[in-house]
């Protein structure tokens, strides 16, 4: 992977994610998964890996704010999100999303 998202910025700046409704912001580098963020904002340091579309339970958010700053919906995470009852159009996996230059806010599904 090229070290440029689709906004053409280098990756590496620090970005803004904050977790709803655990009111918590939080700062990564460019590059990292969303999924990285929700983790450091909610105190947990390790994770199963997913055995399949959102059954980590901690995967699936809805991007209440800058989802164009994240990378774009790819073919296989559109498939998982096509499978999980209440996906909406600003659903995604946190596995799968990577930060870009922009803030973002996310909202948990289940927590």
């Amino acid at each position: 992977m090229s070290g440029f998202l689709r906004t053409g910025l280098r990756r590496g700046g620090l970005i803004a994610v904050t977790v709803l409704p655990l009111g918590r912001t939080v700062e990564l580098a460019s590059g990292k998964r969303l999924l990285d963020a929700l983790l450091l904002a909610s105190g947990v340091t390790e994770t199963e890996d997913c055995s399949g579309p959102a059954r980590c339970r901690i995967c699936h958010v809805l991007v209440v704010r800058g989802a164009r700053g994240l990378s774009k919906v790819r073919k296989d995470e559109r498939d998982w999100l096509d499978q999980i009852a209440g996906a909406e159009p600003e659903s995604r996996l946190s596995c799968k999303a990577v930060l870009g230059n922009h803030e973002v806010t996310i909202q948990l599904i289940n927590h």
